[in-house]
């Protein structure tokens, strides 16, 4: 049973900067292992049905196979992510750096001094850095917890702020979003700061997404606050499907080092990623961007001990979405959540917007 605020255990983050970056400061950086049995699972247990999941999906009739999008967020994949993220094509993130650049105070006005600010799924922590710079300009002394299922990547990104801040405390929570809601039922006694930028709800679908922003709504009380991004579908059509397709070519590496992954998942030649390219394709009625790998010539995806599949030319395999919401969409999310929004913050064109919400109990 966790306490009140648990212990933190430190964890050494070992010197010896890569060729080319800034060396990384020999400090501790606190981490708590939150995997719980109940939900968290073991590396292995998570490939396993990585595994399960890549069999149910290809096993699906001509043009409706899928592959899960985990297969994605391996170390390179992660690499690539934060290379797309600094594309002029991927509009999301320039958006939200000039929403949060422009508003960052206005967000820390709203966060009591004392609070515990938990940020999901964190990845690089250049977005939330300005919202944490904010904080400590008003001298308040609130603790940040950065969430991820990915430990090395947690020591990595607060690592780069650990000596930036002096009334900022800095942790991180290794675990997945169940871990992170069940830990935080524990944390009672400090007002309570959710937050969940990236748009990372587009990747859910709509019923899913009402389904997950409850679950924490149903874990904090009335002075507790939820900020979350959402990308819209105001957007000229021509950038959504650019930002998904950059010039430069990385989403497509990104999306094939899927493939790559899938190989090394299985330790074998399973799928020849020469016979596919990337697809991406915005559907325009349902409001969001579908991923997928065309088939570029007819070959058979061969398992271990599985009957080969057999893979037609022209074929597609969706393995990714990212939804976008109306106004409408956006009030229907919060209805299912049964929240309150309390604030929103847009960027300049209103496309883009971070929305605090709140629960009434």
């Amino acid at each position: 049973m966790l306490g009140p605020i648990p212990s933190l255990t430190p964890v050494h983050i070992h010197s010896g900067p890569k060729p080319g970056a800034t060396p990384e400061p020999a400090e501790t950086t606190p981490i708590i292992d939150i995997r719980s049995t109940a939900h968290s699972v073991t590396v292995a247990a998570l490939e396993d049905g990585i595994r399960v999941d890549v069999l149910a999906g290809l096993s699906k009739p001509y043009n409706e196979k899928e592959l899960p999008n985990l297969l994605l967020y391996n170390e390179e994949g992660l690499r690539l992510f934060e290379q797309i993220t600094y594309q002029p094509d991927y509009y999301l993130t320039g958006l939200e750096i000039d929403i949060l650049s422009r508003h960052a105070h206005q967000i820390a006005d709203s966060v009591p001094d004392g609070a515990i600010l938990l940020e999901l799924g964190a990845g690089a922590l250049r977005k939330t850095a300005l919202i944490l710079d904010a904080l400590e300009a008003q001298e308040k002394n609130v603790t940040y917890f950065a969430l991820d299922l990915d430990k090395p990547e947690l020591l990595r990104t607060l690592a780069e702020l650990s000596s930036r801040y002096t009334h900022v405390s800095l942790a991180g929570l290794w675990g997945t979003y169940d871990d992170g809601c069940t830990w935080l039922k524990q944390i009672n006694d400090r007002p309570r700061i959710i937050l969940w930028l990236g748009s990372s709800v587009g990747n859910m679908t709509r019923k899913e997404a009402g389904q997950f922003v409850r679950t924490f709504g149903d874990v904090l009380g009335p002075r507790d606050r939820f900020i979350i991004a959402i990308d819209s579908r105001y957007h000229k059509v021509d950038n959504i499907r650019a930002a998904y397709n950059d010039r430069t070519g990385v989403t497509r590496r990104f999306a094939l080092n899927a493939l790559s992954n899938l190989n090394d998942l299985f330790n074998a030649d399973v799928v020849d990623v020469s016979c596919f390219d990337y697809n991406p394709y915005y559907n325009e009625i349902l409001g969001r961007n579908e991923a997928y790998f065309r088939c570029r010539k007819e070959t058979q995806v061969r398992v271990p001990s599985e009957t080969s599949i057999l893979i037609h030319e022209g074929e597609y395999i969706r393995f990714a979405f990212s939804h976008k919401y109306d106004r409408v969409e956006k009030q229907l999310l919060w209805t299912a959540a049964g929240a309150c929004p309390v604030q929103e913050w847009g960027s300049q064109g209103g496309d883009y917007t971070l929305t605090m919400l709140s629960w009434s109990s």
